[in-house]
């Protein structure tokens, strides 16, 4: 409609009429729609001539558009509806309303269940505050056990190797060992000091003695009086002291 109308014409003379030309003009101008008052009719402005200038009236006005031809509408009666139509929005608004219960009882059955969860969740955190400490010392007893359990041994495996190593060094410390590394898969590394090669020979001698100590080797020798020594075997079963 605003794409067809090009023109707003204002009926009327006096305060009242310059008023709502006033309003209109500042609402509809920017808009591109032209706004006029008009306050009384020119001689031609319709079909039939007038015999001067005319005073704008109500009755005037729809006179002169009856004989100008142009139709002129007034319905004064409620419009009236036909019953299918008033069928139509009879159910469709019970159908709305059966969609809108619908719809709450979904929303309905949802807050129910994030309720239910949340008491849930509650139950089990008050359960879960209530065994904290416990759970707390026993997790430190179990890093203790990871930490010393090669030392809690039934075999006592690391206390053989030792001892093992022990009994093949010469009494008089001849040969000494600085560090002894014993890994998981039963490789150990021993690295220390000999007065001289042959001792230090002597010594794994009575080391591949040993039944549980299989390939021994020496990975590296450095000096001379004394020198340093790096040797590997394996150790291949459980022994007890």
């Amino acid at each position: 409609m605003r794409d067809a109308i090009r023109r707003v014409r204002v009926f009327g003379r006096g305060e009242p009429a310059e008023e709502l030309t006033a309003g209109l003009r500042s609402r509809f101008e920017p808009l591109g729609l032209r706004v006029e008052q008009v306050s009384e009719h020119a001689p031609d402005a319709f079909a039939v001539r007038l015999p001067g200038p005319a005073a704008v009236s109500p009755a005037l006005t729809l006179a002169l558009r009856r004989l100008d031809r142009q139709p002129v509408r007034l319905e004064f009666l409620p419009p009236k509806i036909s019953r299918w139509k008033q069928f139509a929005d009879k159910y469709a608004s019970r159908k709305l309303a059966w969609s809108g219960a619908a719809a709450g009882a979904v929303v309905g059955l949802v807050a129910l269940a994030f309720g239910v969860q949340q008491i849930q969740l509650l139950r089990w955190q008050a359960r879960w505050d209530a065994m904290r400490q416990p759970v707390a010392e026993i997790d430190a007893l179990q890093q203790q056990i990871k930490q010393f359990r090669p030392w809690f041994d039934e075999s006592f495996r690391s206390l053989t190797i030792l001892q093992r190593l022990t009994e093949a060094f010469p009494e008089d410390g001849g040969v000494t060992a600085k560090t002894v590394e014993i890994r998981g898969t039963g490789a150990v590394t021993c690295t220390g000091t000999a007065r001289d090669q042959q001792t230090l020979y002597r010594a794994l001698d009575r080391l591949r003695a040993a039944s549980e100590v299989r390939d021994v080797k020496v990975d590296q020798i450095r000096g001379r009086t004394p020198m340093q020594f790096t040797i590997n075997f394996r150790w291949s079963g459980p022994a007890t002291l």
